[in-house]
């Protein structure tokens, strides 16, 4: 399942980390995230994915003020997980994990600084986002299996609202798994039914969004992608 990663500094600049390349931080010209603080070494730490439990992981090279990982001082290498907040010097930043399609303006509701390759920058929609208060927005690009499939993988709960189809139309998750669906008259399996046949374009996820006053879908996250998968195929047939 396809995530994006993203770690984004307290000044708001937002930083696209790619599984196939390392990141060095530090003082010294040519690394790849700069730290202009006296308190970083020049060359402070690296990330590195690790493919086998995929995930990031922090190595500190070796610096002479350390990095803390959730405000412990890391001894050896530490992953580092969705909302994880890692201090190098003076200088904060948190690790996001995003579906595929999703605006990185939208973190936090304000807008990253964006000044490098590395960063990714069109497609805000800060107005919208300012509305409806959502913890990130974006676009439905690979339809709604693959994004419910993503709150699967990151066992995120709240509210996923799907915009510009029938009004109302949005998807209550627990710990990844879709509890509660709605679109027009439509509620539970047939409301996810008529979502995944006919997406609509964009998507704002509310992480504070209380739980659903009441629950038309029951069992795992698995079982419900599997059978709106099954029906899928079937009406391919």
């Amino acid at each position: 399942m396809a995530v994006d990663y993203y770690l984004v500094s307290a000044s708001r600049r937002a930083y696209r980390l790619r599984t196939e390349r390392p990141y060095v931080f530090g003082r010294e010209e040519g690394v790849d995230i700069v730290l202009q603080d006296a308190l970083a070494s020049r060359r402070h730490c690296e990330m590195r994915w690790n493919q086998e439990h995929g995930c990031w992981v922090m190595h500190d090279l070796n610096s002479r003020n350390g990095v803390m990982i959730n405000g412990t001082r890391i001894t050896q290498p530490t992953r580092i997980d969705d909302g994880c907040q890692v201090q190098i010097g003076g200088q904060v930043y948190r690790m996001h994990l995003l579906p595929p399609g999703s605006d990185p303006g939208s973190l936090g509701n304000q807008a990253p600084q964006i000044s490098t390759l590395e960063t990714l920058g069109p497609g805000f929609s800060l107005g919208e986002l300012a509305a409806q208060g959502a913890t990130f927005t974006g676009q439905v690009t690979g339809g709604l299996l693959d994004l419910l499939g993503f709150f699967q993988v990151t066992g995120k709960s709240g509210r996923l609202d799907l915009i510009g189809g029938p009004q109302g139309a949005g998807i209550h998750l627990t710990a990844g798994a879709a509890v509660h669906a709605v679109c027009a008259a439509k509620k539970g399996m047939d409301a996810l039914m008529e979502l995944a046949v006919n997406p609509p374009p964009r998507f704002a996820f509310h992480a504070d969004a209380p739980a659903p006053a009441e629950r038309t879908l029951t069992g795992s996250a698995a079982g419900i992608l599997m059978e709106v998968a099954r029906v899928l195929d079937e009406n391919k047939k």
